[in-house]
């Protein structure tokens, strides 16, 4: 399988809610990280599937996720970049905000092994 494909069913499941099923596409020893500044709101990084589990749960928490789009993919083969078109609710406050992810991804053996994240930390920091 391309590791573009990978990616898609990734965000195919993670789409649909299915965080479990969406983690099934990385590897066990998957590292993450959301890149911000460092005080932004929900920056994180971490190594292995229960961590970024666990992470994804506690902004499923905090955020209702009206839409997921992935916008675009740039396919490298083993490294995938992917603009990501989210729509949010703090289900806090109800207060809305769309929000734009660039992800980019690395694909060994036909599993992800890495992601790292670049978003908007001003405009997460102005909902929370």
């Amino acid at each position: 399988m391309r590791g573009v494909d990978v990616v898609k069913n990734l965000y195919d499941a993670y789409s649909k809610r299915d965080i479990v099923g969406a983690l099934g596409h990385c590897s066990d020893d998957v590292v993450f990280r959301w890149v911000a500044e460092p005080h932004a709101p929900f920056i994180a990084a971490g190594n292995g599937k229960q961590q970024f589990l666990d992470r994804l749960i506690s902004l499923d928490k905090d955020f209702e996720y009206r839409s997921f789009v992935p916008m675009d993919y740039t396919d490298g083969g083993d490294k995938v970049a992917v603009q990501v078109e989210i729509h949010l609710t703090r289900r806090t406050t109800g207060q809305e905000l769309v929000m734009h992810t660039a992800d980019f991804w690395t694909i060994r053996d036909g599993k992800i092994i890495a992601l790292v994240e670049y978003y908007d930390t001003a405009l997460a920091a102005s909902v929370l």
